[in-house]
């Protein structure tokens, strides 16, 4: 067996990174759907997503949220990055969350191979924005790559809504930016 083919191999047979915010971790516990998704991705967090994704609901009943076994968290985060994500929302009129500012200036900055998820509004717009849209995903699309029943996802989680968010944030890049 040849080397590109056993890296061709291992590449297939490696988890592919997936980056998560607090809303999607909330409601991927709420369905049910946490467990397989991180058994199909290698699941990242920055910490501040993981201070935020403390509970959720089901049935009526709050219940705790321990993931820290189950995925990497991301421990820091530069400076200079955080600053200029903040200044990128800023500048786009767009009002971020900490979890959503500190996972964007993850992914802006990192070399790795990871798609972000999200299912807020304004992250996903920023993502486009800051023109980092082909490194993340809608939580629809996670959950399809997962093999997983799509049926009770909410709008919020759609790859219609994605692509919405997308086409804003390069509107809004157009406008902001005079970018073509």
């Amino acid at each position: 067996m040849t080397i590109s083919l056993k890296w061709d191999l291992l590449k297939k047979t490696m988890k592919k990174l997936l980056l998560l915010d607090a809303n999607v971790i909330i409601d991927l516990h709420a369905l049910g759907l946490f467990e397989k998704i991180a058994k199909t991705y290698d699941v990242h967090v920055t910490r501040t997503v993981l201070g935020e994704a403390k509970s959720f609901k089901r049935e009526g009943q709050r219940q705790k949220i321990n993931i820290s076994d189950k995925v990497t968290v991301i421990a820091d985060v530069g400076l200079d990055s955080l600053n200029s994500v903040r200044t990128e929302a800023k500048e786009a009129r767009l009002g971020i969350d900490p979890g959503e500012l500190e996972s964007i200036a993850y992914l802006s900055n990192t070399e790795e191979e990871i798609a972000f998820c999200t299912c807020d509004k304004a992250a996903m717009t920023l993502v486009s924005y800051m023109e980092l849209e082909k490194r993340s995903i809608s939580v629809e699309h996670a959950v399809k790559v997962a093999g997983l029943h799509r049926e009770h996802l909410l709008l919020r989680h759609s790859d219609k809504k994605f692509k919405e968010c997308i086409k804003e944030g390069k509107a809004l890049r157009i406008q902001f930016k005079k970018l073509v």
